[in-house]
């Protein structure tokens, strides 16, 4: 293999959450490509973690309840569990050697919940190395969430193994016989000897190394014998890159490292060499993807066009669309505002007879791309925008969560809506176009549902779907609190609207005799909401009473449900005929696992795109720290989709907070796919408003999707990355025959 390249693997000094660095994204690995021109070191993915340590289940929970715990599906049995936590949270052994962490009511139910059945996970000094096979590999220190010790620094690493680095499997711990300390582990391969040499540090600063014939059975294996090493065979290892790097890891990192790489807080990890086409692999998929060009199909007419035949030549050229493409080869289709007084000078010549065979001609325009307004709609979360033909007429319908001033359960002093926008375009929805001024109540505080329980909260996350042919929204309203908790304890929502009374509602437009859909803009003409029930006619969360974020996912001819409850995502299918009741018992799906996504996986919605199902949803608290992860899952293969394994998820966020057309934007999240007017991808989502250090809300954005080379769909494409100034303009030429 050609070097080409050479790449550094890195975690950073945490600085702040506005700026993406809190704890839970400095501490996981982070990647950079030295360039073999310039020497110039360039960070992947925004200078953001790519491999994250995942979560610990504990193991009270058992492989039923921990089939959703995906990329923790190899770890065993952890002997340093619940040494983070408070000794409240834990038990012991009835020899007291062993201390193990309660399991929360989920487990009972083939679940778990984030950070009681889980123990989230960070690392430090992470090494890449390759196996005996070529493919690479990560050693890294675990510690707990944050980066505090955990106790398996005394004795053990974290390893994991990756195709080409953009995703991992996580072996698990590499368990060495010592007490005294693992610190900077480094592993490499000798090829002479047939045996992996690992080498580490202990607390004392000495040197210490191991062997073993397969580093991959080692993970999870019985510990391995250690030896003291000296330190020339230590420095062989590659651990210390150079002078100005090593300088101040003993505090965690130093200004010398940052102005080395030119990094923002970089605490160096290791380099290893990469071939181009390695390089290439972690580009296309870390790095900008930017428009570089755009092309038109040249057409041809016939010199003996006349009257209506040279009418409909108009229609014909106005629908010719531009291939623009892109720097990883990738490409996409935009419909082109073509010269009108052109378009109508050529009908003119082919109705008179003035086309003659072997001229060009050669018409202008401009490549369409809608620019939306930002905010798109202030305090506006959970936002939903549906493409929909109200009998025969297109109509673009917006749907969203009331979050004025942050406040999602009883805002505006308690007066509690629904608010629904329609309009014929997209923009025309946006705040900056009339769209708030144009917003009707569909349900409002005190309305009743179809159990005759008045409705005085939250009307959660309300999302637009045909169902059974009818057009649908699936959200959530929350009651008045009772007296007393569960629990027993007293409520502090008593009388008054309590999101934890929440459940998962549908209501459907009603049609005339006729068959035809009543106006939905009229609140009347939609059913009463109706909560819906699992098999038995049983609440959906048994464990929390709550369950939210309602979406659905049709394939191979199964409908099925997706929510949030138990803070991850479930699912379930139905029948479309009778959409208020689940056909089979819900299965936990989606778990947080790692730091990024950390205590929550909520609002899934899904979209399918060349065979596989994309299953977007949002991890982290809300606030300026949401983001989007992603599962995908094949499609029309009949699939089980309510099994954990059907389902492959993405190692870091999809969309996490950054800069966007130069602003910041913090706490993207709760996305929602449809499309615009020219049947284009796009994206509505929420981000957090927050200025001068206070947290307003959340306002709703719309972005257009594009997908790379290698099918992954792109969400924070900047506006001069999806369409060049240069390329905008452009003519088609046509040949006269």
């Amino acid at each position: 293999m050609s070097d080409s390249y050479s790449l550094l693997c890195y975690t950073r000094i945490p600085t702040a959450r506005e700026e993406a660095n809190n704890e839970d994204i400095a501490f996981s690995m982070h990647l950079a490509l030295r360039s073999h021109l310039d020497g110039s070191w360039t960070p992947l993915n925004e200078n953001y973690g790519i491999f994250f340590a995942a979560g610990v289940p504990i193991a009270a929970a058992d492989e039923r309840s921990r089939r959703a715990c995906t990329a923790a599906a190899r770890f065993k049995a952890d002997p340093y569990e619940g040494i983070a936590r408070d000794d409240r949270d834990c038990r012991s052994d009835q020899d007291g050697a062993a201390r193990r962490l309660r399991p929360s009511g989920a487990v009972a139910h083939g679940a778990v919940m984030p950070g009681v059945d889980i123990e989230l996970k960070s690392l430090k000094d992470p090494y890449l190395f390759r196996t005996s096979s070529g493919r690479f590999a990560v050693a890294a220190t675990r510690t707990a969430r944050g980066g505090a010790p955990d106790g398996s620094e005394r004795s053990s690493f974290l390893l994991a193994t990756s195709r080409d680095l953009t995703s991992y499997d996580q072996r698990g711990l590499v368990r060495l016989d010592t007490e005294s300390g693992v610190h900077r582990p480094s592993v490499a391969y000798d090829a002479a000897a047939k045996r992996y040499v690992i080498r580490w540090r202990g607390d004392d600063g000495m040197p210490m190394r191991a062997t073993c014939p397969d580093i991959i059975a080692a993970a999870g294996g019985d510990p391995l014998p250690v030896e003291a090493s000296g330190a020339s065979a230590d420095a062989s290892a590659g651990r210390d890159l150079n002078e100005v790097t090593s300088a101040g890891r003993a505090d965690g990192g130093d200004a010398r490292a940052t102005a080395h790489y030119g990094i923002a807080d970089v605490v160096p990890g290791n380099e290893i060499g990469i071939s181009e086409k390695e390089a290439a692999a972690l580009i296309a998929r870390f790095g900008r993807v930017y428009n570089t060009g755009v092309s038109v199909p040249r057409m041809t007419v016939s010199s003996a066009l006349r009257d209506g035949e040279a009418r409909d030549l108009i229609g014909s050229l106005r629908r010719v669309t531009a291939k623009l493409h892109y720097s990883d080869g990738s490409n996409a289709m935009r419909a082109v505002d073509w010269d009108a007084a052109q378009l109508e000078a050529l009908v003119d010549d082919a109705e008179a007879g003035r086309l003659h065979a072997g001229e060009r001609r050669s018409i202008r325009g401009v490549v369409r791309q809608s620019v939306y307004p930002v905010p798109f709609a202030v305090e506006r979360a959970d936002p939903s925008v549906f493409a929909w033909s109200f009998n025969g007429e297109p109509m673009f319908l917006f749907i969203a969560t009331d979050d004025t001033d942050g406040n999602c359960v009883d805002p505006n002093d308690g007066a509690t809506h629904m608010p629904l926008r329609t309009a014929s375009t997209i923009a025309d929805l946006a705040d900056a176009n009339g769209g708030r001024a144009r917003e009707v109540d569909l349900l409002r505080c005190g309305d009743l549902n179809s159990e005759g329980r008045a409705m005085t909260g939250c009307f959660w996350a309300p999302e637009l779907h045909v169902i059974g042919g009818r057009l649908s929204i699936l959200f959530m309203p929350c009651f008045d609190g009772e007296a007393t908790n569960p629990d027993g304890s007293a409520n502090d929502r008593a009388g008054k609207p309590d999101m934890w009374t929440g459940r998962c509602h549908i209501m459907q437009l009603k049609r005339d005799a006729d068959g035809r859909d009543l106006d939905p803009r009229e609140p009347g003409n939609w059913s009463v909401p109706e909560p819906i029930l699992g098999p038995g006619e049983r609440i959906l969360n048994p464990v929390e009473r709550i369950s939210l974020d309602m979406t659905v996912i049709v394939d191979s001819g199964r409908w099925y449900y997706a929510w949030q409850q138990v803070g991850s995502v479930w699912i379930a299918p139905f029948d479309p005929s009778r959409p208020a009741r689940l056909t089979g018992e819900p299965t936990q799906i989606v778990v947080p696992e790692f730091a990024w996504d950390n205590m929550i996986a909520e609002g899934p919605n899904a979209f399918v795109h060349e065979g596989r199902i994309f299953l977007i949803y949002s991890g982290s608290a809300v606030g300026i720290d949401y983001t989007t992860g992603l599962v995908t899952a094949p499609a029309g293969v009949r699939a089980d989709l309510t099994d954990p394994a059907s389902w492959t998820k993405l190692d870091y966020p999809l969309q996490k907070s950054g800069i966007y057309n130069g602003e910041w934007q913090l706490g993207t999240g709760h996305g929602m796919w449809s499309h615009d007017e020219d049947g284009n991808l796009i994206y509505v989502f929420h981000n957090a408003e927050y200025e001068h250090g206070r947290y307003g809300g959340r306002d709703a954005q719309v972005r257009r999707v594009h997908w790379s080379s290698e099918g992954m769909p792109i969400l924070d494409m900047q506006r001069d990355e999806e369409l060049s100034p240069v390329y905008a303009d452009i003519t088609m030429e046509i040949a006269v025959r």
